[in-house]
């Protein structure tokens, strides 16, 4: 006889998902790929709604939608500042190489004028106001401002003479539509009155240690904000040049531009920091920091080119030009850079008893600071208001403080949420508590545990339920062994006035009986487990005997002695299920063990196994077949064996 173990193992992995949720803007934040080369002096038009930039690498100024969308392109080679008119009725280009200033439609991008300055003057920096767009040009030796008149039939240009004296470099120009002009490089800062069309000096600020990077005048005038070689942002007063104000940016500064409320941006060349930040008008509160993502195959994030900032004329968007290691530009568009973001906090206990008072505290904060008297809601959840209960309204004090104190009345999970609505320039917030807070536990039963019962038999359930608050339903489960088949409900139900709930099952294998009462306001959650175990179906039969007779009162099966006994066990069939066959033989006056087996099934559940007979004639012998819970291959049933046949080897 030979033996044959088979045996199978199965795994299972099981995966998780975070949900995280949040408020969300009115409109998303969005980013838009752009096939160009390089991107330098962004500039928005309300008016057409779009965007222009130059590509200083492909010599071209490109025209973009909003959403990054190309509309056109114009080869201008070597300029090096674009001014868009006030009334968007041309985009003016600085081609200091030829002396001249370029005018294009901002429609089409279609050449409109091209205006020659003369061989002494080389316009570098634009800035459009009325029927006057103001350069400024070096020499080669100093730096100076001038203007082109077009407000006549022939464009006149003209100096500005002791306008200013900017060591070798030309100013980089600001205007204000009421006639404020401001212009900056080294050598000096200046502010004039153009309302007459003639610079008229307000303050200078002689200088000779940085450079500026980028510069943008407030919509009324009365302020100009600089990005220096250093990467300050430094805000001065037009009329007499005093700093009011240097703003917190990190790292490289690179771009500023004020919106018409006065709103600053600022952006950064920044791997490992924030890229862009925006500052309220008149104090140094930091509304919003953006950080780039990366885009590109480099351990920091994207960064930004010179002057590749741009605020939406008339509107709350912020456009911004980003680059990553590869060189791949994207369009970046801000939809609330005006509303800050504020953190809300809340501390507790993270238990605590039923019916007795309890205290939250929380703060709400902001870089924009909120004022005391601020409202936040409260409201809590719990098994009895599962879509939340209002507690009422607290204000915050100085400092961003509150506190709020509740008596639960129910037990289990219980959630405060507390809610800032926002206003004009945050955005709303929320936070939640969980506290866990104490309940009775009540009895519950469930009979049958243990019990074994056999195929097919039913096997009868009584669920005993004690005292509750409010819930008296009990749910049935079964849960048959095997990954095959699921847990299912026998039956959910109130239970009766003695307390039971009453169900069957037909039991095929072992099976797992869980009573659950989900608990409710004052009492917990509670679950009993009963194990039933189910025998299964297992048959002998012999083959090849010759005869049957009876040897001291028992049926034996006779065999030749040059023959074989043939057994066949038959079980339900099941995954690399084997059935189990012992063989004994009766052997000076005693059934002594001879040969066991475990042998696979064929796909109709039947195991065969044959015995060797040579050697053993005139011996007795008995045999049983079985379903061996684990040695069988599974555990879905319990150990069943069949009865003892018997069977004689004749000599």
């Amino acid at each position: 006889m030979r033996t044959r173990i088979a045996a199978a193992t199965a795994a299972a992995m099981l995966g998780s998902v975070v949900l995280v949720s949040g408020a969300s803007p009115a409109r998303a934040d969005s980013a838009a790929t752009l096939s160009v080369k390089s991107a330098t002096d962004l500039v928005a038009d309300g008016v057409n709604k779009r965007l222009f930039f130059y590509d200083q690498k492909s010599g071209e100024i490109v025209a973009i939608g909003y959403d990054g969308a190309l509309l056109g392109k114009y080869s201008l080679p070597a300029l090096t500042d674009i001014a868009l008119a006030p009334d968007s009725s041309a985009l003016y280009a600085a081609v200091p190489v030829s002396n001249k200033i370029v005018a294009l439609n901002p429609v089409t991008l279609e050449l409109m004028e091209e205006y020659k300055l003369g061989e002494t003057i080389a316009p570098y920096y634009l800035a459009v106001v009325g029927q006057k767009v103001w350069f400024g040009h070096t020499d080669g030796w100093t730096g100076e401002i001038g203007s082109l008149d077009l407000s006549g039939e022939t464009p006149t240009a003209t100096l500005a003479t002791e306008a200013g004296d900017w060591l070798f470099r030309a100013p980089r120009l600001a205007a204000s539509t009421n006639g404020r002009l401001v212009a900056t490089a080294r050598g000096q800062y200046a502010s004039f009155d153009i309302s007459d069309g003639t610079p008229v000096p307000l303050s200078r600020y002689e200088q000779d240690d940085d450079a500026p990077y980028d510069v943008a005048i407030t919509a009324d005038g009365e302020r100009y904000v600089t990005v220096d070689t250093r990467a300050i942002l430094t805000v001065r007063q037009v009329s007499d040049q005093t700093v009011v104000r240097t703003l917190g940016v990190d790292h490289y500064a690179e771009a500023v531009d004020i919106a018409e409320d006065g709103t600053v941006a600022a952006g950064s060349d920044s791997a490992y920091g924030p890229d862009l930040a925006t500052f309220s008008p008149g104090t140094n509160e930091k509304i919003r920091e953006y950080d780039f993502p990366n885009t590109g195959y480099n351990s920091g994030g994207d960064g930004m080119d010179a002057q590749a900032l741009a605020w939406e004329p008339g509107g709350n968007r912020l456009f911004a030009i980003s680059v990553n290691s590869e060189y791949q530009y994207s369009l970046r568009v801000y939809t609330e850079p005006r509303s800050n973001r504020p953190t809300l906090t809340l501390t507790g206990p993270a238990s605590a008893p039923r019916a007795k008072a309890l205290t939250i505290s929380g703060t709400l904060k902001a870089s924009v600071a909120l004022p005391a008297g601020t409202p936040v809601t409260v409201t809590r959840t719990d098994i009895e208001s599962p879509t939340g209960r209002s507690l009422g309204t607290r204000t915050i004090n100085a400092t961003g403080g509150f506190t709020f104190t509740d008596t639960p009345t129910v037990g289990g999970r219980v959630t405060y949420r507390v809610s800032y609505a926002g206003d004009a320039t945050h955005y709303p917030a929320s936070t939640t508590k969980v506290v866990e807070v104490s309940r009775n536990a009540t009895s519950l039963g469930l009979n049958n545990n243990g019990k074994v019962y056999n195929y097919g038999a039913t096997a009868y359930f009584s669920a005993y339920l004690g005292k509750t608050y409010k819930n008296r339903t009990v749910e049935v489960w079964a849960d048959p062994y095997g990954g095959d088949q699921p847990r299912r409900l026998l039956k959910k139900a109130t239970v009766n006035s003695k307390g039971y709930v009453y169900t069957s099952l037909k039991l095929y294998r072992n099976t797992s009986v869980q009573a659950v009462f989900t608990g409710d306001g004052q009492y917990s959650n509670r679950v009993v487990t009963s194990t039933v175990y189910a025998k299964t179906k297992v048959s002998l039969k012999l083959g090849k005997h010759y005869k049957t007779g009876k040897i001291s009162g028992t049926t034996y099966r006779y065999y030749k002695k040059k023959v074989d006994p043939l057994f066949t066990v038959t079980i339900p069939k099941y995954p690399y299920r084997a059935a189990y066959l012992r063989v004994d033989i009766h052997y000076k006056g005693k059934w002594r063990a001879f040969g066991d087996a475990y042998v696979g099934q064929d796909r109709y559940g039947r195991s065969f196994i044959a015995m060797e007979s040579s050697g053993v004639a005139g011996y007795k012998f008995r045999v049983r077949g079985a379903y061996r819970k684990g040695g069988s291959g599974d555990s879905v049933n319990y150990t069943t064996y069949t009865p003892y046949q018997y069977f004689y080897i004749s000599k």
